[in-house]
């Protein structure tokens, strides 16, 4: 197999978790050898069949200083990811350091070397819900979502009548598509409680539906049915066919997706509402990451 060398990029994004590391965008190094076959760019000397070692640089400039990481594992993880997803390579090694980040050491670092089918992980679809302090604490949550998992799609935000409970606020909703390597108990607990408490998230047992900071729940799971978690939750979510605040922004990721149990598609149950009540809301999500839009 042959590769593609791009050795020493030198570039700037805000990396790590101490309070000194948080305020202004650090130094990173960064190496990859790609995995490509040249016999072919070899032969017709067409930049058509090769891969385009510019659009892969661009690109990972684009991720690298548009996004916030903790850690080089996280930086070094999505760059190739990025590599061998978008860019179709059949295997990649990406080594990322950080200068000057341990006392009488030139730099510390991660190398790791990953394939396509590193990354045929679990796809998950997340509701996500608020009416406290709402643009905020929706930016906020799919902030979190890309920090503790992969995003790959997100709906627009819809600001909609509150459900069960009228003497409250709207909400804003919206849905993210997900990769994940845990299971759904696994990301219940390690990720969406997580993420719930994070934002001060506080549940009435006097009124189940009453306002709240931010609601995330998982609505489908690979093309699963199952029940999981102690209460037991279910997936599909049977509030997908119940209310348009959740079968909307599903259906603008993944229209053609059918449901699990009815086989009806996410396009057919979100025609199946009355939308007039659903107003668009742009937010700012405010980094390149988020980059698969599903408008």
């Amino acid at each position: 197999m042959d590769t593609i060398e791009i050795s020493n990029l030198r570039l700037r994004t805000v990396i790590g978790f101490s309070a000194h590391e948080l305020q202004e965008p650090q130094d990173v190094v960064i190496n990859l050898r790609i995995g490509t076959d040249r016999h072919l760019a070899g032969e017709s000397d067409d930049p058509a069949d090769t891969l385009n070692y510019k659009i892969i640089a661009k690109a990972i400039i684009a991720l690298v200083e548009g996004s916030r990481f903790s850690l080089v594992e996280k930086l070094a993880e999505e760059i190739a990811r990025q590599v061998t997803v978008d860019f179709a390579a059949p295997w990649v090694e990406v080594s990322v350091h950080k200068p000057g980040a341990l006392r009488r050491s030139d730099s510390v670092g991660i190398r790791l070397e990953r394939r396509p089918a590193d990354y045929a992980k679990n796809v998950a679809y997340i509701s996500i819900g608020s009416n406290i302090a709402a643009e905020q604490n929706v930016v906020a949550a799919v902030a979190r979502l890309h920090r503790y998992s992969t995003i790959l799609a997100l709906s627009p935000v819809y600001r909609t009548a509150a459900q069960g409970y009228q003497q409250q606020a709207p909400f804003l909703n919206m849905a993210v598509k997900v990769h994940t390597l845990r299971t759904p108990d696994g990301f219940k607990i390690a990720v969406i409680d997580r993420i719930e408490a994070e934002l001060k998230r506080v549940r009435d047992p006097a009124n189940k539906n009453a306002p709240r900071t931010i609601d995330l729940d998982i609505s489908l799971w690979n093309d699963m049915v199952m029940l999981y978690g102690a209460k037991p939750w279910r997936i599909p979510d049977p509030d997908i066919v119940r209310f348009a605040h959740v079968a909307l922004p599903l259906a603008d990721i993944e229209p053609d997706y059918r449901h699990p149990e009815s086989g009806a598609s996410l396009r057919q149950i979100a025609e199946s509402f009355d939308e007039q009540d659903m107003e668009p809301v742009d937010l700012d999500f405010g980094t390149p990451v988020l980059r698969h839009w599903s408008l």
